[in-house]
């Protein structure tokens, strides 16, 4: 490769380089942090998954009130961002909120947090059917 060539090869990379980073320098900052939430029906419940990468079990706070259950929280930012030029990760406090159905039993509300995953198990109320009386 002659001088010319590889002057003209690393003048388009540096455009390029300085395009690339002008564009990032115009990206609008990292989005709330909103945790992706998985809900199932298994065998008398139902389940709720919702993943919590880098957030402390003390920094997550499970509520159910009136017919809502409520998970909120906050994760936080690491230092190392503070030099970051582009982040898509989103850090902060956060809530997410659910209808409960009537069926499901407010006393019976069970959670579980490993390796950055929540799990909370809604137990559904018995079902109330007919039932049948033994004569004495």
């Amino acid at each position: 490769m002659n001088t010319l060539t590889f002057a003209r090869n690393a003048a388009l990379a540096h455009d390029f380089f300085d395009e690339f980073f002008a564009e990032v320098e115009r990206a609008p900052k990292a989005p709330a942090f909103r945790p992706a939430v998985d809900v199932a029906e298994v065998e008398g419940a139902y389940l709720l998954r919702m993943d919590l990468p880098g957030v402390a079990r003390e920094d997550v706070k499970i509520e159910t009130k009136d017919d809502a259950l409520t998970v909120s929280g906050h994760r936080k930012a690491p230092e190392a961002t503070k030099g970051y030029r582009y982040c898509e990760s989103g850090y902060g406090d956060f809530s997410r909120s659910f209808s409960l159905p009537d069926t499901v039993d407010h006393d019976r509300v069970a959670a579980r947090f490993e390796n950055g995953v929540l799990e909370v198990r809604l137990s559904l109320k018995p079902e109330v059917g007919p039932r049948r009386i033994e004569i004495a």
